[in-house]
């Protein structure tokens, strides 16, 4: 039997998911802005943590900026109580977690949230983060 939080437990919920998938998807930004130069940020070095090329570099420059986009629409979704944040959040975390992996010198510590949204999108209906509630619709 999965029992589901409380309506009041339920809406900080979301809030927290929420603003965990538009943060960590707005921490994204940093990676296109250092990579291509348009900021240099000391806590960044901008290079890959081995050699995948200079095209290839420019490229998953762009899938920083795709994560930035779907985890925030993915919170976005969750606030809007719209039952498809899960897979928009999991494609962002695929996505994160792809340029993390290839960044780690720089990015290791972006796992965490991209953990932390994996374990609210399978918690999600016990959480109350599965649908609108029938009284709010509309």
């Amino acid at each position: 039997m999965t029992r589901s939080i409380t309506p009041g437990r339920s809406r900080i919920a979301r809030w927290v998911v929420g603003i965990v998938l538009i943060g960590h998807g707005l921490i994204h930004g940093m990676g296109s802005v250092e990579i291509w130069g348009v900021a240099d940020l000391d806590q960044l070095t901008g290079e890959p943590s081995f050699n995948i090329g200079a095209a290839a570099t420019d490229l998953l420059a762009v899938a920083w900026l795709i994560a930035l986009l779907v985890l925030i629409a993915a919170g976005g979704a969750v606030l809007a109580r719209r039952d498809w944040w899960r897979t928009l959040a999991i494609v962002g975390v695929v996505v994160s977690q792809s340029v993390i992996v290839v960044w780690w010198d720089d990015a290791a510590t972006g796992t965490i949230p991209n953990l932390l949204v994996i374990t609210a999108v399978v918690l999600a209906d016990r959480w109350g983060l599965s649908s609108r509630p029938a009284a709010d619709a509309g």
